[in-house]
């Protein structure tokens, strides 16, 4: 019986495997941290492991939000087809996500996953301040999603998650 080419039973299946998970990599490694830019008021957040207050999170808080406001600012000039912008809102991204790094939200995240949710409400005790990093991840993932592929649809669910995200810093300010 003649063997099939390595081709046709290894590498096609694999690269299927590449192209099927490609959107998904393009949009985690929009968000992927740049390179140090100084201090940040969210320096040393994610290793506090109990109580983070309304107080020690505020200035952090109000830095994602004119980080998020950055994004959106140059996300919405990209998607309207100014080319240009592309690069600022990329900039714009990985402060971003670095910032969400600096707090923690990574972290948290995987710590839910493995049904650690009660760590997070530990770390997080003001459910104003929980509210307020889950609509910055979904803010943010959205923003991405548009920074990958530019479309109207997530740069408007972005922005809408935005202004809760903003809505819930008010909450808690």
């Amino acid at each position: 019986m003649p063997r099939k080419p390595l081709v046709a039973h290894v590498i096609a299946p694999a690269c299927r495997a590449v192209w099927r998970s490609l959107p998904a990599l393009l949009i985690l490694s929009a968000g992927c941290p740049g390179p140090s830019v100084g201090p940040t008021a969210c320096d040393g957040i994610s290793e506090r492991t109990l109580a983070i207050t309304k107080s020690d999170y505020a200035m952090c808080a109000g830095e994602i939000l004119e980080s998020l406001d950055e994004f959106e600012t140059s996300l919405r000039r990209f998607v309207d087809g100014d080319a240009a912008s592309k690069d600022p809102a990329r900039e714009a991204s990985r402060r971003l996500a670095r910032l969400m790094d600096e707090a923690g939200f990574q972290a948290d995240a995987w710590r839910e996953v493995k049904g650690g949710a009660g760590r997070t409400i530990e770390r997080w005790p003001d459910a104003s301040m929980r509210v307020f990093n889950g609509e910055v991840i979904n803010a943010a993932a959205q923003f991405n999603a548009a920074l990958v592929y530019p479309n109207q649809d997530n740069l408007q669910q972005g922005v809408r998650l935005h202004a809760e995200a903003r809505s819930a810093y008010s909450r808690f300010r």
